[in-house]
């Protein structure tokens, strides 16, 4: 597999090794898509949004970095719950220390960086009798490329 499709190990990583993420969601991250209907609140799904090689002049035609953007929605019966995960979410991702995610492993990648793009929430009223608060926040990962 490319290196462009792990980038989704490296946020699943990120996301577990914090343990305010870990207390709120109890593990429930997912990639893209969940059970809406049968699942337990709160949970987070992630998604890549957008690739972006750097090709440069002098590399074979081979991009040596990636700007990779990813969504992540928040979803949340509460919204002071809501609120809370947005910062724990923010703390485990924003300004991430350069390294290798996860730290081993065959699905493994080289972050450069990671920084918060945008945030923003919505109320979905008739999603049933209780409704659904969804948080939304952007990312933008610079991943190495060897």
């Amino acid at each position: 597999m490319a290196n462009w499709g792990k980038i989704g190990a490296a946020v699943f990583s990120l996301l577990n090794a914090n343990s305010s993420i870990l207390d709120l969601y109890d593990r429930r991250i997912y990639p893209n898509t969940a059970r809406f209907n049968t699942t337990t609140y709160p949970i987070i799904v992630y998604t890549i949004t957008d690739t972006l090689p750097t090709n440069t002049k002098g590399s074979s035609g081979n991009s040596k970095l990636d700007v990779v953007e990813v969504q992540l929605a928040l979803f949340h019966r509460s919204y002071v719950e809501m609120l809370n995960g947005q910062t724990y979410v923010r703390t485990a991702l924003d300004y991430v220390n350069e390294g290798t995610y996860p730290s081993s492993g065959s699905n493994s990648i080289k972050v450069q960086s990671c920084t918060i793009q945008r945030m923003n929430q919505d109320y979905i009223e008739d999603f049933d009798e209780q409704g659904l608060y969804v948080s939304y926040i952007d990312f933008k990962f610079r991943q190495k490329l060897d």
